[in-house]
């Protein structure tokens, strides 16, 4: 007491000082709770290859099928049993049929590599697939979305199928993070370094908790099986359930006219846009956090279903989420995926990467 009398611009700095550092303490631990009620996914992509590469899938009629077929232009009124036991004596080599679904090595010192996925109500297909890269060097982030249709290779069934078939895992060797993670490297060249897995039957809540997004149409649109409608044109505020709809939409149509609903061109691509323009959306909001107590609140909104891998630390994953907090489209770097419509003999729609993986990223990024 006699010391605060003496002295009492020390004592209330001391004071103070006691305060901001307790207060601080406090919120790190918030924070550090939050992030241990996320749940978190078992992730070595390494050691998942090597296991599933001891135990090779058997070449069978089913496995061969995924890629048997290496003339586009076959007969479509063959019997597609007929086809596959013509060749199934000799196995043709999957990188003769489609090439580009195989990515060229890329050093893993080049880029910092995170894999992001949206997935069904299922949580074993994956929705929305986006791959977001940090050179090394400092350079400007890259972001690009994988198709979830466009044929690559799963190792796990010998194979090539649809990228999103690969969050169902393999069973006894990798879960399905981290075969998706395979196939995303065996594709691009790039190793995933970390993963981020969100349900979008979530999704709705972490966009209301955010204040929503908002989103602007030419014309009122709709999409029936995403349960979309948006019934008048121009920019708009939009609540989790219409942006969920809106970033699901595959089949979206526009009314051009009293009463004529038109299918959207390239809708596939307008949706993996939209749902890129959602997540810097989303970023932006994120540096609005005006406190700790804010930033614990709104993560403690996506715990539940949020799904990152077990390699995160806590230290990695709050610094990561602080350093591109805010970030906007307009400073990341971004391409779209080349492709090829193909149908397979029963008649299975899959998207043949037309060029390779590192020839593209080279648009944004040359490599040499």
């Amino acid at each position: 007491m006699k010391y605060v009398l003496i002295h009492p611009w020390r004592a209330a700095t001391v004071v103070l000082v006691g305060l901001v550092l307790g207060t601080g303490a406090f919120y790190a631990y918030q924070l550090s709770v939050t992030f241990g009620a996320l749940a978190v996914e078992e992730f070595n992509p390494d050691e998942a290859r090597d296991a599933i590469e001891a135990t090779p899938p058997p070449v069978t009629g089913t496995t061969v099928y995924d890629f048997v077929i290496v003339d586009p232009d076959y007969d479509v009124n063959a019997d597609p049993i007929d086809l596959i036991n013509e060749q199934i004596e000799s196995v043709p080599d999957p990188r003769d049929f489609s090439p580009n679904s195989f990515g060229q090595p890329i050093s893993d010192d080049v880029f910092d590599s995170y894999l992001l996925l949206g997935t069904d109500a299922s949580g074993f297909l994956a929705d929305a697939i986006i791959l977001a890269l940090q050179p090394t060097d400092g350079g400007t982030p890259i972001m690009v979305s994988l198709p979830r249709d466009l044929y690559v290779w799963n190792l796990c069934k010998g194979a090539l199928t649809r990228l999103n078939t690969g969050l169902g895992g393999c069973k006894g060797s990798a879960s399905g993070p981290e075969l998706m993670a395979i196939m995303v490297e065996d594709y691009t060249g790039i190793p995933v370094d970390h993963l981020a897995k969100i349900n979008f039957g979530g999704f709705a809540r972490l966009v209301d908790t955010m204040g929503g997004i908002t989103v602007c149409v030419d014309y009122p649109t709709r999409d029936a099986k995403s349960q979309l409608d948006i019934p008048t044109p121009g920019c708009q505020r939009v609540d989790g359930a219409t942006a969920l709809a809106w970033v699901r939409s595959r089949d979206t149509e526009q009314l051009k006219g009293e009463d004529e609903w038109v299918q959207v061109a390239g809708s596939d691509f307008a949706r993996q846009s939209r749902q890129q323009n959602v997540l810097f959306q989303l970023a932006g909001k994120a540096a609005s956090f005006s406190s700790p107590a804010t930033l614990a609140k709104r993560l403690a909104a996506v715990s539940s279903f949020v799904r990152l891998d077990s390699a995160w630390s806590f230290g990695q994953a709050v610094s990561t989420g602080w350093r591109y907090r805010g970030i906007s489209k307009d400073s990341v770097n971004r391409f779209s995926i080349g492709i090829i419509n193909f149908r397979t003999p029963l008649g299975e729609a899959v998207l043949l990467p037309a060029m390779p993986f590192k020839e593209q990223l080279e648009s944004v990024y040359p490599l040499s």
